[in-house]
């Protein structure tokens, strides 16, 4: 093969790779949506001998609260919630089995989807 086509293939082989990743980032778009943080907590399991705490996440949308178990946490780490507060509306959306919140700084905290019940009436 001469120089050019060499060189063409590897730039036709470039842009392939560069389109195949760009739909791959699009895809992965989520819709967000407006919910209520009601409570962070922490739970902890026992795993081949070791125990683990892990933070746990409940989060309102309508009439339907998820909970959702987050990333693990030490007894010494900082803040669970990520500068979330309690109370407050929270940017949330769920894919298929995980519950992903959008934390103040714009960073996502993908949990896993462990329950899912109604809001009780007030």
């Amino acid at each position: 093969m001469n120089k050019t086509l060499l060189t063409l293939l590897r730039i036709a082989i470039g842009c392939f790779l560069i389109s195949i990743s760009v739909c791959l980032i699009a895809g992965t778009l989520r819709q967000f949506q407006a919910g209520k943080l009601l409570d962070i907590s922490s739970d902890e399991r026992l795993e081949e001998g070791t125990t683990y705490r892990r933070a746990i996440y409940h989060v309102q949308f309508g009439d339907v609260v998820y909970t959702g178990r987050g990333e693990r946490v030490s007894l010494h780490s900082g803040d669970p919630g990520h500068g979330l507060i309690v109370g407050d509306p929270v940017q949330a959306a769920i894919d298929g089995g995980e519950l992903i919140l959008q934390r103040p700084d714009g960073k996502e905290i993908k949990t896993k989807i462990i329950k899912r019940q109604r809001a009780k009436a007030e």
